[in-house]
């Protein structure tokens, strides 16, 4: 048995209860803020941690990694989208 639907037969069917159809993005466990925090955080940790690495290797570690790590989730939150 075939389970596709189509866009067309969506839009046949909403329109045939006199509805419109609409998409939607439905968050699991979280809100979508707490999981674009998170996602913030986790691209920011990445960030800081191999630059506090690379910094290690040369004697340069500030030691600050947290501090550093909410500051960059700051700045990834208030980018905007990466492309």
């Amino acid at each position: 048995m075939d389970d596709r639907i189509t866009l067309r037969s969506l839009r046949a069917c909403a329109n045939a209860l006199d509805c419109d159809l609409v998409y939607a993005f439905v968050p699991r466990g979280a809100t979508i803020e707490e999981t674009l925090a998170a996602r913030a955080r986790d691209a920011a940790s990445l960030t800081v941690r191999r630059v506090e690495h690379s910094m290690a290797l040369e004697d340069q570690a500030s030691g600050n990694v947290e501090q550093a790590i909410e500051a960059q989730t700051r700045r990834v939150r208030h980018s905007g989208p990466s492309r």
